[in-house]
């Protein structure tokens, strides 16, 4: 069983497509659905309420920037686990749409079968400079990127960095927490990679192509 938790800071445009490319492409036991607002906008809150009666609409009251939104809802996810059986967290933030079908019950048969793996993230486009200058994020660093295959299932193993781009994750995860203060993303890899035995993957093969379009224009939060 699998929550859906989606991360918005106030762009409805980018909200609004993200969630219906993913109503059409994202499958699988999705019991929950939940959106972490950060925008500490009353107007947006209610109309993320009316806009999607589906999920649940929780926040901090005020701006807490990329870590605190994170921190917050998994604090929300651990708080109120008692009320649903689900074993994972599809994280997706609310500027992402799906450029292919993505079978979240594969992504979870293969975290079950791979205790090492942290998360199962979909590739994006090539974004910064580097990643566009080597062809794309996989092409950037191939030496770092081993590929796996379980029957018709393949997936990329590395020790680079944790993802908050669209992943599965076990929601055991959310009860480590995430650091406080700025560069926390690549802080919480740090933490996690201190630990030799785990890695981190991305989904398909090699060859398998992107899986996601980053559509955000900029950062719109704070303290990555």
């Amino acid at each position: 069983m699998i929550v859906l938790l989606v991360l918005t800071d106030g762009r409805r445009t980018c909200i609004e497509r993200t969630l219906a490319s993913a109503a059409d492409k994202l499958h699988g036991p999705i019991t929950r659905r939940v959106i972490h607002d950060d925008s500490a906008d009353p107007a947006y809150r209610r109309w993320l309420l009316d806009e999607f009666p589906t999920f649940e609409v929780v926040s901090t009251g005020t701006r807490s920037g990329f870590g605190g939104a994170i921190r917050s809802a998994w604090s929300y996810l651990a708080q109120t686990a008692e009320y649903d059986d689900a074993g994972y967290v599809f994280h997706l933030e609310d500027d992402f749409t799906f450029r292919q079908p993505v079978y979240l019950h594969r992504l979870a048969a293969v975290l079950e079968l791979n205790p090492h793996l942290v998360q199962l993230a979909l590739r994006r486009q090539p974004w910064n400079d580097a990643e566009r200058a080597a062809g794309g994020v996989v092409e950037q660093h191939p030496e770092a990127y081993e590929e796996h295959r379980l029957g018709l299932l393949g997936w990329l193993e590395h020790r680079l960095f944790f993802t908050t781009n669209p992943s599965l994750y076990r929601r055991s995860l959310t009860w480590h927490g995430w650091p406080e203060g700025a560069h926390s993303e690549g802080r919480f890899s740090h933490e996690l990679l201190e630990d030799e035995a785990l890695r981190f993957g991305l989904w398909g093969g090699r060859d398998s192509g992107e899986w996601v379009h980053h559509i955000g224009d900029v950062r719109a939060g704070s303290g990555y």
